[in-house]
């Protein structure tokens, strides 16, 4: 007789790769009791929410790994609560399941604070004999059981997934309850750096969007409300053409593009670098590049494009001396000068100040548009040279603080993504 294929995962513990194989069972067999108070509404109690109390629990704050307590904040009182949970209390790290708007978003109890289990949300009761509750809550957000569930559901836009559906769920998994508390810790922790890197860039987000408002004079302000130490000269009031020339590239029509050669940046480009993600490039020829140079000049360090249409007044400074050519009306061209800090312009147009500047003169209708003329009018406010060094010097590094942890969160994430690919059966 042929051995039958031991069915593993492709990635597992060390000491479990000589452990038996995984095996497949009917989802509910794991599961003891399955408690669902859908459609129960405190009206059909004959009662009504409150202000404070128990938190109600339901799928527009259960999202996918945590509660967020902000989002469709209702809160029962203890009367409420009894009649509602009528006594099946859940209990910290307990699954919780969305089945619909949207379906399958997976977190567990925080605590043992007591919550009403709402709309559209239900919780599972595991047979600890067969499953943890924290390999539960990693086995629902693997690819394949949501792909499963995602075949099992019904409805359009909005997915939905019925306990019926779900009596059909098959899934595999390791009868070794250690190797079970082994992936499930696993994940605990990867998520817990996930969040904790998540907030580390909140918060460094958060101080950014502050500085923005405090560091650049309000509307009607001569002067901001904080300053670096030292400098107490007066902000001039001048516009962007008074400073530099203003300009765009010569146009390239979308026939001479090319596979590789010289960068030809568009204003999706602009957007992506400011968001710190990589897009498809495009490109010029080296020959067409040094023909049109010859019309309108060449891009150099510090010079700044700012987006003149679509997504509006999205800025990029210039990195250095390579080549770079620019779509015509798509970026406008502002050319780096002595008389202002690039860096300190740069931070300018990401401030709130700019923003409102921006939504008064636009040409909002179908499409927005910021035009040549409309930066050269752009008003702003100046210090002189050597607090402009300082104020953008500091918005450079913030910047770059807000870049490592970005990087280091969606490391984190991609890690977490491929783990849940090669983890699971």
């Amino acid at each position: 007789m042929t051995e039958q294929k031991k069915i593993v995962p492709k990635r597992r513990f060390k000491e479990f790769q000589n452990d038996q194989s995984w095996e497949q069972r009917q989802f509910f067999d794991n599961i003891k009791n399955t408690i669902d108070f859908r459609g129960r509404t405190p009206r059909k109690l004959g009662l009504d929410w409150s202000e404070t109390g128990y938190l109600a629990l339901s799928a527009l704050n259960v999202k996918n790994g945590y509660i967020d307590p902000s989002a469709d904040a209702h809160y029962g009182n203890q009367e409420l609560y009894d009649k509602w949970m009528t006594g099946s209390a859940l209990r910290y790290g307990q699954v919780l399941f969305t089945t619909e708007a949207p379906m399958g978003n997976v977190a567990q109890v925080p605590d043992n604070n007591g919550y009403i289990l709402s709309q559209r949300t239900i919780a599972f009761d595991v047979n600890t004999e067969k499953i943890t509750d924290d390999f539960l809550a990693v086995l629902l957000r693997s690819p394949k059981t949501f792909e499963e569930l995602s075949a099992l559901s019904s409805g359009g836009t909005a997915k939905g997934v019925s306990q019926k559906s779900m009596s059909q769920l098959k899934v595999i998994v390791p009868s070794n309850l250690e190797e079970q508390t082994k992936i499930g810790a696993f994940f605990k922790n990867l998520d817990h750096l996930i969040t904790l890197h998540q907030r580390k860039l909140e918060k460094a987000e958060a101080l950014k969007s502050a500085y923005l408002s405090e560091m650049f004079p309000a509307e009607g302000e001569c002067e901001p409300r904080r300053r670096f130490a030292g400098f107490t000269d007066a902000w001039e009031q001048c516009t962007v053409g008074e400073l530099t020339n203003v300009a765009s590239a010569a146009r390239v029509h979308k026939e001479e593009w090319a596979s590789s050669g010289i960068p030809f940046f568009r204003s999706s480009d602009v957007v992506s670098a400011y968001k710190g993600k990589e897009n498809e490039k495009a490109f010029i020829s080296i020959e067409l590049y040094e023909q049109l140079a010859r019309v309108s000049g060449k891009l150099e360090k510090d010079d700044i494009l700012i987006t003149g249409g679509g997504s509006i007044g999205i800025p990029y400074i210039v990195p250095n001396n390579d080549p770079l050519y620019s779509k015509d009306a798509d970026l406008i061209w502002i050319k780096s000068t002595e008389k202002f800090n690039s860096r300190y312009l740069y931070t300018y147009f990401t401030s709130p100040e700019f923003r409102r500047y921006l939504r008064g003169i636009s040409h909002i209708g179908t499409i927005a548009h910021y035009t040549i003329e409309q930066v050269k009018e752009t008003p702003i406010r100046l210090p002189s040279i050597d607090e402009q060094n300082e104020i953008g010097s500091y918005f450079t590094q913030l910047d770059h603080l807000i870049t490592l942890h970005q990087r280091k969160l969606e490391k984190l994430q991609s890690i977490k993504k491929a783990y849940l690919n090669e983890m699971f059966v």
